[in-house]
């Protein structure tokens, strides 16, 4: 049991690691790098949480969107990555979405799910949701935490663009 837990830590690094290379490795990522990558976890994602059904859709006026910074294009992906993890640990999701929307002057990243959600006021942020709000505040962004109890919870990023 101890062995099966290092082994599912360490593969998780390595994946986080290559995660970071891919990111550290270029001076911009083009939008459709980074759906392609959201992609591609989301698949990952959508095998190990088998009672989950996943959506991810970008609006057509974003894709061609200018690149981001190796920074902002990791800090995009972590949370996505975190949010989706979340959702999957603690939501008893049946549906998760992700979506790149446009609203106004901004880039509206959302991570919603129609899970147990939780009560805002009266939950001690861990470390997940901690970073999610850090990164955001990296990118020059806002970050909601919309959920209630019974109403599933989403989490939204708007960036300015």
């Amino acid at each position: 049991k101890k062995l099966n837990s290092i082994s599912g830590f360490t593969l998780s690094t390595i994946y986080e690691l290559r995660d970071t290379i891919w990111a550290m490795n270029k001076s911009e990522i083009t939008f459709e790098d980074l759906k392609v990558r959201i992609s591609n976890f989301i698949e990952k994602a959508n095998l190990s949480a088998h009672n989950t059904l996943f959506n991810f859709e970008v609006e057509k006026n974003l894709e061609n969107e200018k690149a981001f910074t190796s920074v902002e294009g990791m800090n995009i992906y972590r949370i996505i990555q975190e949010a989706v993890n979340n959702a999957i640990k603690y939501a008893n999701a049946k549906h998760i979405n992700v979506a790149f929307l446009k609203s106004l002057d901004n880039m509206d990243i959302s991570v919603k799910d129609d899970g147990i959600g939780f009560d805002i006021d009266n939950t001690e942020f861990g470390n997940g949701l901690n970073n999610i709000q850090k990164r955001a505040k990296d990118l020059n962004a806002n970050v909601e935490f919309i959920s209630s109890p019974t109403s599933g919870t989403e989490i939204l990023v708007k960036k300015p663009i």
